[in-house]
């Protein structure tokens, strides 16, 4: 058990690097630098290499970045240059609302898609069953980018019921008033999850009905309700609660459309900017961010599974 979290930390930490240091190839490969964008259009090219020689801008990529994953390692994720903030505390000040619409949205997925599959594996092959299924297939072809204008015009702008844009915080607003400004963002990023998610626990909850203790207890007079939310749903949900895992990891970094869709000010919002600005020092920390929080959470996904089935224990040590 120990020898296999080992490999895995390493494995992580791997990705971790490559991920990073292809961002930043990938951000060297365009136009400008964050010197001619602090500066403004009409700079001189000498004072555009001066700033760039004073920022540290003028070294070789590979300098650049090691210097920066020096600082990384001990938590500095660096100053930006262009806002002349460091980066730990902007990501500070953005986490909360991206983690808010992260976690909303995965609790509206969970509950709606729970409900949806017990009715789906509870009416197995009826109506109901493929009505269901299809109002699945439509959410999954409704991206964030398309669903959220829709929830605005008809939500916002139709009947009035949530702000078009921006965000309430809870010190200063309320907490109602929170909420409404974060429902339908979080709404728009649910839409594909309680798909998956419902075809996940449709799928394994049919399969457990098929099993002996099922058929058990239904033979002792218990209401098809209660076997099977007592009995099925349980063992049923193991591989939800981990795509649930896993996806957590997943929509802290995927709010980047939503978030500009609905002006919130979290991450996503946040390396959008730096990446106009060409501040390499403010993408490099939030892309290292939201890879270790994704890589942890997968990281914590596979060991809590290998530790609640013992099947999967045995298969790794052997």
């Amino acid at each position: 058990m120990v020898l296999t979290a080992a490999r895995r930390v390493v494995r992580s930490l791997v990705v971790v690097l490559l991920v990073t240091l292809g961002s930043v190839a990938l951000l060297s490969l365009a136009p400008g630098s964050a010197a001619s964008v602090i500066l403004g259009e009409n700079a001189t090219p000498q004072a555009i290499a001066a700033l760039n020689s004073q920022l540290g801008l003028d070294q070789p990529l590979w300098q650049q970045y090691l210097h920066w994953l020096g600082g990384a390692v001990t938590g500095d994720l660096g100053t930006s240059p262009v806002t002349h903030e460091p980066v730990v505390d902007a990501l500070l000040q953005r986490l909360p609302v991206t983690l808010e619409l992260a976690v909303m949205a995965l609790a509206i997925s969970l509950v709606t898609s729970v409900v949806l599959a017990i009715v789906s594996a509870t009416w197995q092959g009826t109506w109901v069953d493929r009505a269901i299924t299809a109002f699945s297939s439509v959410l999954l072809s409704v991206p964030a980018f398309i669903a959220g204008p829709l929830l605005i015009y008809f939500f916002s702008l139709q009947l009035g019921w949530f702000p078009v844009s921006g965000w309430s915080r809870i010190d200063t607003d309320g907490l109602a008033a929170n909420l409404q400004s974060a429902l339908l963002p979080a709404v728009a990023i649910a839409f594909t999850e309680i798909a998956a998610f419902h075809r996940v626990l449709r799928a394994d909850l049919i399969s457990t009905l098929r099993e002996d203790f099922i058929g058990a207890a239904r033979a002792k007079g218990m209401s098809r309700t209660y076997v099977m939310v007592r009995h099925a749903l349980r063992p049923s949900s193991f591989s939800l609660i981990t795509l649930a895992g896993i996806n957590l990891g997943r929509l802290i970094g995927g709010t980047v459309v939503v978030e500009t869709l609905f002006s919130l000010p979290g991450l996503g919002q946040l390396i959008i900017s730096s990446i106009i600005s060409r501040d390499l020092i403010a993408v490099q920390g939030i892309v290292v961010f939201v890879v270790v929080v994704y890589v942890v959470v997968n990281m914590l996904v596979d060991l809590s599974y290998n530790w609640l089935d013992p099947r999967v224990r045995k298969v790794a040590a052997a």
